[in-house]
């Protein structure tokens, strides 16, 4: 017979009867450790409590062994600073306090930090039942320690599972491939595009372009920096990818990456000649110039206000005067405004005496 051994005790083995007619669950919560009082015990069921324990703590883990199914492996770490004791004795107790199961071990001394040779030590009790089904584990993963090949297990498994956080834009991580109809909508935020699907909804045009991949590869992602040499803005050789210029952007007519559609061609010169009413209007060239007209008003003198504001500077302005009898007199301007200027009468008789038609303006600025 081994030397080593552990049993159930009769409290386990009834508690053990009775869970499989009831269909019930033992409930292993604790394994504690002893001295034997000085000497190797030797197993018995009777028992209910250790010969003398030192120390009792919650378990680790409770596992099937891979081999031997109806043997129970309880595990439990000691941390370095408890111990100096001898370890000769274990057992393990269920959610009620019972011994469940109890055995002798290696005579092992376990020392502690204040001796100089402090070290975690795994406890290991191996338990023979005959229905390992009806044994559950209660653990606190507050105060218990992970042993090395736990630990190890639980990396290997979470490496090798899909339960890993999703990329962003931040941070690595996992992404799911996008299908084709979610490549071409262009919405998801959450999927990676692979070259099959970019080829799906791109068609490559450009010659001379780079090629991300022959597009046959499903594993094989489009990072932003390939993306981007792939498609390249067009230039005066080779094609490629524009943005389109608005109206403002060609009357301004300084980028020199968009290109103009017919629409905004016309958009650019119309929308700039505008009729304000009553004789008066202005109208916006490409590039900043900006050409105003109207009327100047009665009197010898006095202020007019632009149908529109200039932008930057009005740079001259011209007035001419129709006095009815075929001649026309040209008034002097002054205080040029970006919104208004002043004039006065050149003919010391006003504007509209002597039955003339009016006065009008012409302004350049930009």
């Amino acid at each position: 017979m081994a030397q080593f051994y552990t049993l159930l005790t009769q409290t386990g083995q009834a508690k053990m009867a009775n869970a499989i007619a009831l269909g019930q669950l033992i409930e292993i919560t604790h394994l504690a450790v002893g001295d034997g009082g000085g000497s190797m015990p030797t197993p018995d069921s009777n028992r209910t409590t250790l010969v003398n324990e030192v120390r009792r703590a919650q378990i680790n883990r409770v596992a099937v062994d891979e081999e031997n199914p109806s043997w129970l492996i309880v595990e439990q770490v000691l941390p370095p600073d408890v111990g100096g004791w001898t370890i000769r004795e274990v057992g393990i107790f269920d959610a009620d306090g019972d011994l469940i199961g109890y055995g002798n071990y290696p005579a092992t001394y376990k020392p502690t930090l204040d001796e100089g040779s402090g070290r975690t030590q795994t406890i290991r009790m191996v338990l023979e039942v005959s229905h390992t089904s009806n044994i559950t584990l209660r653990v606190d993963p507050s105060v218990v320690l992970a042993t090395r090949k736990y630990a190890d297990d639980a990396i290997a498994g979470h490496a090798g599972s899909r339960n890993h956080p999703a990329g962003t834009t931040t941070a690595q991580g996992m992404l799911q491939l996008a299908t084709s109809e979610e490549a071409r909508g262009g919405t998801r935020t959450d999927r990676a595009v692979h070259p099959a699907g970019l080829k799906s909804h791109v068609d490559q045009r450009a010659a001379g372009q780079q090629q991300v991949d022959a597009g046959e590869e499903d594993n094989i992602f489009v990072t932003p920096k390939a993306l981007k040499q792939w498609n390249k803005p067009a230039t005066e050789d080779i094609s490629g990818l524009v943005k389109l210029a608005t109206a403002l952007a060609a009357q301004q007519m300084e980028d020199e990456e968009a290109v103009l559609t017919p629409k905004t061609l016309a958009e650019a010169f119309k929308g700039g000649n505008q009729s304000v009413g009553g004789g008066s209007g202005y109208y916006r060239l490409p590039g900043g110039l900006v050409l105003q007209w109207g009327l100047i008003g009665s009197g010898s003198s006095g202020t007019t206000s632009f149908p529109i504001e200039f932008p930057n500077e009005c740079l001259h302005v011209f007035t001419t005067e129709d006095n009815g009898s075929g001649n026309h007199h040209h008034h002097p301007t002054y205080n040029l405004a970006t919104n208004q200027f002043q004039w006065r009468c050149g003919n010391n008789q006003g504007v509209n005496s002597a039955g003339g038609s009016g006065a009008r303006f012409f302004a350049i600025g930009y």
